[in-house]
């Protein structure tokens, strides 16, 4: 988090601390607009998801997604779901950050879902 102060850093880090002790992830990243990677947490059984590409996809289908719903003339994108038969992704709208979740227990999409609406709320407020 070199762009940000320090004061800043912490109240980031907190917020993706809570974000994982009400979630169960198996990686959480939080990434720029542009898709260069701020912070990322993984469990150690998800060592094959390479951060980096993850964060490069994230940006990629958050800013397809906003280029779509602009297009049908829908209001401003919160979030975008990926759901396979046992494992989500979830990004979401954080101001000038987005965060990233995914899991492979399909049960805590809901959960998760709302968990990332409050802070990436509360990062959006933040840091427009």
């Amino acid at each position: 988090m070199s762009s940000l102060n320090e004061s800043d850093a912490n109240e980031l880090s907190a917020y993706l601390a809570n974000i994982t002790s009400n979630t169960e992830l198996d990686a959480l990243a939080l990434v720029s607009r542009e898709g260069m990677r701020l912070a990322y947490s993984a469990i150690p059984s998800a060592n094959q998801i390479n951060p980096d590409s993850l964060c490069a996809m994230g940006a990629v289908l958050l800013q397809s997604g906003e280029e779509s719903v602009t297009k049908i003339g829908y209001n401003k994108l919160i979030e975008v779901v990926l759901r396979g038969r046992k494992s989500f992704m979830v990004l979401s709208s954080a101001g000038r950050f987005f965060l990233i979740g995914a899991s492979r227990t399909i049960q805590d999409l809901g959960k998760t879902v709302t968990v990332f609406r409050y802070y990436a709320g509360k990062i959006a407020e933040l840091y427009p």
